[in-house]
């Protein structure tokens, strides 16, 4: 059993037949995710949050891995939730939802939802380490910008585990491998979407939630624009807007006749 962080444990709520997916970004954890994941309980769905490769435990854990050892994280977990459930829904934060959204192309999902979720992720520092590879060896990990500690509510911070470093090869594979690979594979994805995105995000440009819409294949999507909040959409002053519509739309998407038992288990508890 790894060790991980303070509350940075995966989580499992058994629910119905509706499974919901709920990955976390990059050098976070599952504590990101866990409250909605427990507002997705509370309607009775299914919901793992799992760790993704590296992650939630020690930065030298984190080091030796790349983005396909993060999606092999996601598709182990959705194939355990596919044991159980009759459909999945991939929820993500930042690069979760990059995540949420690459196995959206690849497997078969009933809705995705990706919240603060890079188009790209503008480092000039990064493409220096490709051209150089030395430096990933003199410089192992940066520190953290400012920013990148990006909520308006102060109290987040104290309670959000996280690496207090980016480890360079992984920002490496994140920014110049993975996120090239999925701008091409957002055509694929045809399951409806929902992209949620502050306008207080510091974090990823302003830009990235209108590309990701503008390439996805799929037709039916839509954009939810959100005031009071930094780039941890899910813990802000925010988190309700960002609850009440993942809901909603995970709701709205659900199959039958799945979709008619959890209404009439929804109007009965009214």
């Amino acid at each position: 059993m790894p060790k991980y962080l303070p509350n940075a444990e995966p989580f499992f709520f058994p629910g119905n037949s509706i499974g919901c997916l709920l990955i976390h970004g990059f050098t976070g954890t599952p504590h990101e995710m866990r409250e909605l994941g427990e507002r997705l309980a509370a309607a009775g769905y299914t919901v793992l949050g799992p760790v993704l490769a590296g992650h939630a435990t020690t930065l030298a854990d984190m080091t030796p891995t790349r983005w396909h050892d993060w999606y092999g994280s996601v598709t182990a977990a959705y194939d355990q939730l596919r044991d159980q459930c009759n459909a999945i829904f991939p929820i993500g934060l930042s690069l979760g939802g990059a995540l949420a959204l690459h196995l959206a192309a690849h497997r078969p999902v009933e809705g995705v939802v990706a919240a603060s979720t890079p188009f790209t992720i503008e480092n000039p520092l990064i493409p220096f380490f490709r051209t150089f590879p030395l430096l990933y060896r003199l410089i192992p990990s940066i520190d953290k910008n400012p920013k990148d500690n990006d909520t308006l509510d102060p109290t987040v911070r104290a309670r959000h585990p996280e690496y207090s470093t980016n480890p360079t090869r992984c920002a490496a594979s994140l920014i110049l491998d993975f996120l090239p690979h999925l701008r091409d594979a957002l055509r694929d994805v045809r399951a409806p979407a929902l992209l949620i995105q502050s306008h207080g995000d510091r974090v990823i440009p302003a830009h990235s939630m209108p590309e990701i819409y503008a390439r996805l294949g799929s037709r039916e999507k839509e954009m939810v624009w959100l005031d009071q909040s930094g780039h941890l959409v899910l813990e802000d002053y925010a988190k309700e807007t960002a609850f009440s519509n993942i809901l909603r739309f995970v709701q709205a998407h659900i199959p039958h006749p799945a979709g008619e038992a959890t209404r009439a288990a929804g109007a009965a508890a009214r």
